[in-house]
């Protein structure tokens, strides 16, 4: 397990049309920090402010050359 901290809010969003939420449903707050773990897929998952687990990135070796991740989260 690594701890991950949020560098901006991450918002969930519906389906691959990036269709946002009304209002908008922060999952990661900025600032914050969370528990981040791999699967048995190697892919990483960390738990929202609700406890649900969520893909933060899918590269097993080296989570920040992940862009995604890059841009929302930083190794702490």
């Amino acid at each position: 397990m690594e701890l991950v901290q949020c560098k901006k809010d991450v918002v969930k969003k519906l389906g691959h049309d990036v269709v946002e939420i009304d209002p908008p449903k922060v999952l990661f707050k900025a600032d914050y920090f969370y528990p981040a773990f791999q699967d048995q897929y190697g892919i990483w998952l960390a738990a929202d402010e609700e406890g649900e687990a969520h893909v933060i990135s899918e590269t097993p070796e080296h989570v920040e050359e992940d862009p995604w991740f890059d841009m929302y989260f930083k190794k702490v």
